[in-house]
């Protein structure tokens, strides 16, 4: 099968994977403590058999898997919050600052000085990141709420755990990555049991299977997204970065108005050309 089939793939699962959060945390799970628990825990359940499959070992050098793990357990705590705050259409694309942010902290931290030019596209990726979350008003102070924020750490988050996923599998090897990083994650989120032990019981087979289906989205998002980058990287990012939520959530707000969110054809229109600005800016900046 080519590979572009693999990221065609990826791309939908990932936006379902943002869909199906979505519609848990207003409908299904309104604790998003536990939301994420669950996420997590099953998300865990998928990475263990595989991992297996692969001959997984035991980490040699634990100090960058332990940030992993720690900065992929503030990741998922924001990322549950931040999609029960903000509409899918300006929390996904949110997420695309993640390339502007890794330019700002080799600045800061690595002088990695960048060309004119690569700072001018990181600048397009910070104000289409403001764009993108303009409503009806059309202002921007729509940017300067305390959701936005959550979801820009969320970002900064992602950022920081793929800055050190990179030197934790140098060390240790992808699988010994993936799946320790998973265990600790949850070791870490553990004490949030007193956040969420009340609802437990109110748990149904419908609500954990909602959350699981979300747990296998995103693991057959990060399975075929691996498969399609052994054969073409570029086409494969592009691919993957398509705002399909987008696309999902504008469908929905034709189709089924009040299930998901609900907005005019002009504000999908701006936060469409805006998020596609940030993937285009990115990836230039990426390449």
């Amino acid at each position: 099968m080519p590979f572009y089939v693999f990221a065609w793939i990826a791309s939908f699962a990932f936006a379902l994977v943002s869909v199906i959060g979505k519609l848990s945390a207003k409908y299904s799970i309104k604790n998003p403590w536990l939301f994420n628990f669950l996420w997590m825990f099953f998300s865990l359940c998928l990475t263990i058999p595989l991992a297996i499959t692969n001959k997984v070992g035991i980490p040699t050098h634990w100090n960058s898997l332990i940030l992993v793990a720690v900065f992929n357990t503030a990741f998922g705590i924001l990322y549950i919050i931040g999609l029960s705050l903000l509409d899918i259409s300006v929390f996904m694309p949110l997420l695309n600052l993640r390339t502007a942010f890794v330019a700002i902290l080799g600045a800061l931290f690595l002088g990695e000085i960048l060309q004119p030019f690569q700072y001018l596209l990181v600048a397009f990726i910070l104000v289409s990141g403001m764009i993108v979350t303009i409503d009806e008003k059309l202002s921007i102070r729509s940017f300067f709420r305390w959701p936005v924020a959550v979801a820009m750490l969320c970002t900064l988050s992602y950022t920081l755990m793929g800055i050190f996923t990179k030197r934790a599998i140098e060390k240790n090897g992808y699988w010994e990555v993936t799946l320790w990083m998973a265990i600790i994650s949850q070791i870490f989120l553990l004490p949030t049991f007193f956040l969420f032990k009340n609802d437990i019981h109110k748990l149904n087979l419908k609500q954990i299977g909602t959350v699981f289906s979300m747990s296998l989205a995103l693991f057959i998002g990060v399975i075929t997204e691996i498969w399609a980058y052994k054969d073409n990287v570029v086409i494969t990012s592009i691919i993957t970065s398509l705002p399909i939520s987008i696309v999902l959530a504008f469908i929905f707000s034709i189709f089924a108005p009040q299930l998901l969110e609900k907005h005019t054809l002009k504000v999908y229109a701006v936060r469409l050309i805006a998020a596609g600005t940030m993937i285009f800016a990115a990836l230039k900046l990426s390449y």
